[in-house]
């Protein structure tokens, strides 16, 4: 391919076409230029297509010049500045060279680059020139590197005049960010300078402009910033799911390495174990070694000291016999035969003390000593194992289940019930010692809500759980084995608010057995017996929590066991019965079937003396607590009857009832209508309640309880009601106390609590007792 004309100018212009177009040659080309036989080049813009069939022919052509141009001209790569001028004219000149080496038969690159000094030559005019190119690269947004020289070149072209540039050395982390965020451009022929911009529905592809019109038409086009949003989106919320999987995982092989230290810890605590109990048979069996073998050695001793007994008083005698038998002989030898005839009789005397003993002189028969084996021991030990080793189930808690009506819904200071079956990961239920159970009860707020929270194992998989929910409205149970929720957990649970339900009265005026003439006091037992004080009956009578009738004790008088106006009444933890004997200004003690104990007490107002004695409670050591009335005071005393302390002086009307809870003792004041608490040293804490009939007012107060919820239960006789509070006197509701026989309220006088929660209510004025829940 021969170039015979060139129209060399500023490289990748658009304008190229109408270059082409206003030059000589187009004026005085006869044909336009028809056929193969003319080409034309261009910087990658779409011109006419029948100009531009075997452009990168002509472009391949051109770059092999200039190569060969460049080889030949080594000097021009080190140039500091390449202007526009001198890159026209290197193009022509490329062309020249092309057809040189075209018509000289002579197209060989090495012609021109074997043994060219010239390179050296160049170098040792530009010294500098090497090093500069080689740390003078550059990036731009073509994301390509370029030496200074290159950089000039790639300047030129009117395309890239948008281009940013940076050095290397001057690039900042935003800078990368940039790079990898660059805009991408078609990919299509004749495209390449267009920014992809548009995404199309239908083909799911990006395109660019021209595209959209010749490719797209009719399609859904979205401009590429927001599908690649919505993609974001998505792809986003793949990842997350990918990364809570992958956190899910990491977990759960956190937990499986756990488990695996567990279990190999485990067992070793297993081999431990079966060690220890295998050391403890054989310390078993050694102890047990060690008493036969001592009981042998203590045998053979026994008989041993027995045989070495009769060893010593044998060998004696034999001494003895040898003794005599050598006299014997030795008088024979020496006397003559009438001596002989004579010393017969010496010769009796001699052998008189030996011959008591019999010839046979061997004592008794040794004892034989054996060892008798205990056949059935040894037979066991053959037969049985010393234990085995059991697969216990591992509790699942997502597997466990809690149910039971105390999860749906609760009545403020009553008990709620519910159970939790505690399974395995196939959902059986199972049983493991080691595990631990949680339940946790709290409000809205976050704050605990709850009373008697108790939970009872079974001891095979089925824990019962109770608690008692302070206020109404709506909390939340958590149930956790092992640190973990059980299934379902947290539970919402609806309280309702606490009311009073009447459900069983007694009542029958009178003198006779079992009937009241205005009772006052109550008490109840660990047996639910409910002992009754009968004030104009002057008696105490006792019931059943049915209202059965059991015993009665005591009758009017002022001798051991008589009352006079008997009010306040308590048990003890010893089973007594305390009674206020009021008017005789006494305290009496009865045992549980009315026998008399002791009294102490008496009319006066110094230390021990009282007057007119009403309410009684027992406090947490075990001392009677006394509402000394008529002495403005409330007195402590043991249960034997010695004082102890008093408080409260100057600081009551008419102290009614006092009880103590916790670090505080609480008195009714009934002519000052109100409730004051002292601590334990009788230092007053604080008061509530005025005279009213509001909630938190008071017309009269008397008996008070602390219930199992730890509130306090105020008997307001005045307003015929019971009030509740928390301790630090919040009103928490009330229960209106009537008659449901006539319809009128009436006043409640004393309260009990029995151990299923119900509460026992007196009612003077209707000679009444009514068990309420």
């Amino acid at each position: 391919m021969v170039f015979i004309h060139v129209l060399a100018g500023r490289p990748g212009s658009v304008h190229d076409s109408r270059v082409m177009c206003n030059s000589e040659l187009w004026r005085t080309a006869a044909h336009k230029f028809p056929g193969d036989t003319h080409l034309l080049g261009d910087g990658g813009y779409p011109l006419l297509r029948r100009f531009n069939r075997v452009l990168s022919s002509v472009h391949q052509e051109i770059e092999r010049a200039i190569s060969l141009l460049k080889g030949r001209w080594r000097r021009l790569l080190f140039l500091d500045h390449l202007d526009l001028e001198l890159e026209v004219n290197i193009i022509i000149a490329a062309c020249v060279l092309h057809n040189f080496c075209l018509l000289n038969d002579n197209f060989d690159d090495g012609y021109f680059l074997d043994g060219d000094d010239e390179d050296h030559d160049a170098e040792q005019q530009y010294p500098d020139a090497r090093a500069k190119q080689k740390r003078a690269h550059l990036m731009n947004i073509c994301c390509m590197f370029w030496c200074e020289e290159c950089l000039i070149a790639h300047n030129i072209i009117q395309g890239n005049k948008d281009h940013r540039v940076l050095a290397l050395k001057d690039f900042q982390e935003k800078d990368y960010e940039d790079v990898l965020k660059r805009p991408l451009f078609c990919s299509k022929e004749r495209h390449e300078k267009e920014e992809l911009k548009y995404f199309c529905k239908n083909c799911e592809t990006a395109a660019c402009q021209s595209c959209v019109l010749i490719h797209h038409a009719g399609h859904a086009i979205l401009h590429l910033e927001e599908e690649a949003e919505r993609q974001k989106m998505e792809l986003k919320s793949l990842i997350e799911i990918q990364k809570y999987d992958l956190q899910a995982k990491i977990n759960t092989l956190g937990r499986l390495n756990e488990d695996c230290i567990k279990f190999i810890q485990r067992s070793e605590d297993i081999k431990g174990q079966v060690q220890k109990f295998v050391d403890n048979l054989i310390a078993t069996i050694e102890a047990k070694k060690q008493n036969i073998l001592a009981a042998a050695n203590d045998e053979t001793k026994r008989f041993l000291e027995t045989l070495t007994t009769q060893k010593t008083e044998i060998d004696n005698e034999i001494k003895i016999i040898e003794s005599s038998l050598e006299k014997a002989d030795t008088i024979l030898k020496r006397s003559t035969h009438a001596e002989v005839v004579q010393l017969k009789k010496s010769f009796e005397e001699i052998f008189q003390g030996t011959q008591s003993q019999p010839k046979d002189c061997y004592p008794e028969k040794l004892p034989f000593l054996a060892f008798v084996e205990n056949p059935k021991m040894l037979s066991t030990l053959n037969a049985e194992e010393i234990g085995m080793i059991e697969i216990a189930h591992q509790t699942k808690a997502r597997q466990s289940v809690a149910e039971g009506k105390g999860l749906e819904e609760a009545i403020a200071n009553r008990q709620a019930h519910f159970s939790l079956t505690t399974r395995d990961s196939k959902g059986r239920q199972c049983y493991n010692e080691g595990d631990h159970v949680t339940a946790e009860i709290i409000d809205e707020q976050g704050r605990d809500c709850a009373t008697e929270l108790k939970i009872n194992d079974n001891k095979d998989g089925l824990y019962q759980i109770s608690y008692s929910p302070r206020n109404e409205g709506r909390c939340k149970v958590t149930i956790k084995v092992n640190g973990e929720h059980v299934h379902g957990s947290q539970f919402i649970v609806r309280v309702k608010p606490f009311q009073f339900r009447p459900v069983l009265s007694f009542r029958e005026e009178g003198s006779s057995v079992g009937k009241f003439n205005w009772p006052r006091g109550v008490a109840v037992n660990a047996n639910d017996e409910i002992a009754v004080t009968d004030q104009l009956n002057h008696k105490v009578r006792i019931f059943s929590s049915e209202g059965k009738f059991l015993r009665s004790f005591g009758k009017k008088g002022d001798m051991v066991g008589e009352f006079n106006n008997p009010r306040g009444i308590t048990f003890h933890n010893n089973g007594n019965i305390f009674v206020a004997d009021s008017v005789n200004h006494r305290i009496q003690i009865f045992s549980g079937e009315g026998e008399f104990v002791g009294s102490f007490g008496g009319k006066g107002n110094v230390d021990s003396q009282l007057d007119i004695p009403l309410g009684l409670s027992v406090d947490s050591e075990g001392n009677i607590i006394v509402a000394d009335a008529g002495n403005q005071l409330i007195q402590i005393f043991s249960p034997e009857g010695k004082f102890l302390t008093k408080i409260g002086e100057d600081s009551f009307t008419l102290p009614v009832h006092c009880i103590q809870y916790d670090r505080y003792l609480i008195v009714s004041d009934y002519n000052d209508h109100c409730i004051k608490v002292f601590d334990r040293n009788g230092k007053f804490q604080y008061k509530f309640g005025k005279q009213g009939g509001k909630d938190g007012e008071f017309n009269y107060p008397r008996s008070l309880l602390m219930n199992k919820s730890g509130q306090l239960m105020v008997c307001d006789s005045g307003n015929c009601r019971i009030q509740v509070f928390e301790l630090n006197g919040k009103f928490v509701g009330k229960f209106e106390t009537q008659d449901k026989n006539s319809g009128k309220f009436i006043s409640p006088i004393a309260l009990a609590v029995l151990s299923t929660g119900g509460f026992v209510v007196i009612y003077s004025s209707n000679h009444c007792i009514q068990i309420i829940e």
